[in-house]
């Protein structure tokens, strides 16, 4: 599949800020059409003003991932205007509370794990089967690192959705498997946006420790572009050579999966060691 085969509407979650913005600022200039979906109504107008000033068209629709009618809404609205939905990037999260598990609020919880996991399931269900039928797509998941190590520094609940996350777009990729339709996990690293700027320990990290959103749209640009389909379903990091992850998969089959490792297996723990290389959060 070629970049120039799908080049059409893209759909970007969590669009009023942050990655979400820098990565449909990035889309509209390369001269996809974009979606964009935010709850805040005042972010979600700065950003669409920031898309049209790169030249994109776009159609900028308030909502809730978590509520089944909005996405329903958001999808409706971009793909009468702007046409059948190519590409789409479930940005969207909430990190949850800082506090140890056995002191979490349920509520919470929960709503983290409707935002970070109930929204991207609800976005896929209503778009790739559009995709499947037209036998081309991308969807890419933003996750992070807490998805395979366990920390208590961050948000469980944001841990634990996260992970669920990855499980989910590796059973949608085999599901997937010669479709056309192509689905990562991207995790963008420790990027100082009103989320990342929040962790309690933002102010003790080193400054080398943060990322800026525009390595996020690097990644996306590049994983348009078809050249790393080979990656269908694997974990991927802001940071990485993606040429030297595809040839590190072609050696260790499960390389960036999230498995269950056996003591003392030397592939396993090149496996384990390729997923986390980068040691940044999200």
């Amino acid at each position: 599949m070629s970049y120039e085969t799908i080049r059409g509407t893209a759909l970007v979650t969590g669009a009023g800020r942050g990655i979400g913005r820098e990565v449909a600022c990035r889309l509209a200039r390369l001269g996809w059409n974009v979606g964009l979906t935010a709850r805040s109504a005042d972010e979600l107008a700065a950003s669409a003003e920031l898309v049209r000033r790169e030249g994109g068209r776009d159609v900028s629709v308030v909502g809730d991932v978590s509520q089944p009618s909005d996405v329903e809404a958001v999808c409706s609205a971009v793909e009468a205007e702007l046409g059948p939905v190519s590409v789409l990037l479930n940005n969207a999260a909430v990190s949850g509370e800082h506090v140890r598990t056995f002191r979490s609020d349920p509520d919470e919880w929960w709503q983290t794990m409707a935002i970070n996991l109930r929204g991207p399931f609800l976005y896929c269900l209503r778009l790739v089967p559009g995709m499947v039928e037209r036998g081309n797509g991308y969807v890419i998941n933003v996750n992070s690192l807490d998805c395979s190590r366990s920390s208590d520094a961050g948000s469980p609940a944001y841990s634990v959705s996260k992970t669920a996350l990855r499980r989910f777009t590796e059973i949608q990729a085999a599901e997937l498997e010669g479709s056309g339709v192509i689905t990562f996990d991207l995790s963008p690293g420790m990027v100082r946006t009103a989320m990342g700027g929040a962790r309690p320990d933002a102010d003790q990290m080193p400054p080398e420790a943060w990322v800026p959103p525009s390595a996020a749209a690097d990644k996306v640009e590049q994983l348009l572009s078809g050249r790393y389909d080979a990656l269908h379903g694997r974990f991927l990091h802001a940071k990485d050579d993606l040429d030297e992850v595809v040839a590190a998969v072609a050696q260790v089959p499960d390389a960036r999966l999230l498995r269950l490792v056996p003591a003392g297996s030397e592939d396993s723990m090149l496996s384990y060691g390729a997923l986390t290389s980068h040691r940044e959060a999200r």
